[in-house]
């Protein structure tokens, strides 16, 4: 019991602290709402902070579903521009690094949750470079990482999570 307190308490933790980071994104004026599809399929977050992005993402576990199971998925990152491709034409296409967490509970028979590391790496591109009434970005990201807990269980291992969404950027 005390270990499924702990794991809810991160998954808690994962999905708060999102909304901590308000507080800068005024400064910068980005904050991004829209739909992600993937591993973690459903809302997908972002606060703009400056020199980082913080990235959440809330819905279903999809590699639940594959098993059969209902599931939901929660994860975190910050983010890191770290290289822009040049499309010509004032185009760009933002290379992006990062490093955050995901929590994954499984809601079908048995109660089981997953903890894992994860390392996003996405290209962007954000239509409002062409029209300005357009403020939609559309990503691509792959996560490899690692597990630290599976099915309730302390147990290393291969984690990944795959992410194609759209936001709409305010």
């Amino acid at each position: 019991m005390k270990k499924r307190l702990v794991i809810l308490a991160l998954a808690l933790v994962m999905i708060v602290t999102p909304v901590f980071a308000i507080g800068g994104v005024a400064e910068d004026d980005t904050v991004g709402v829209g739909l992600n599809l993937g591993t973690n399929t459903g809302v997908a977050l972002r606060f703009g902070l400056g020199d980082f992005d913080i990235l959440s993402n809330l819905g279903f576990s999809m590699l639940r579903a594959f098993e059969g199971d209902f599931g939901m998925s929660g994860d975190v990152a910050f983010s890191w521009n770290y290289y822009t491709i040049d499309g010509g034409r004032g185009l760009e296409f933002p290379l992006t690094l990062g490093v955050g967490a995901n929590v994954d509970i499984d809601f079908s028979n048995d109660f089981n949750t997953d903890f894992a590391i994860l390392f996003p790496i996405g290209i962007e591109y954000n239509f409002a470079q062409l029209n300005s009434d357009v403020p939609i970005t559309v990503y691509f990201r792959f996560a490899p990482g690692f597990s630290i807990i599976q099915n309730s269980k302390a147990d290393v291992g291969f984690a990944y999570g795959v992410y194609l969404g759209a936001m709409w950027n305010f």
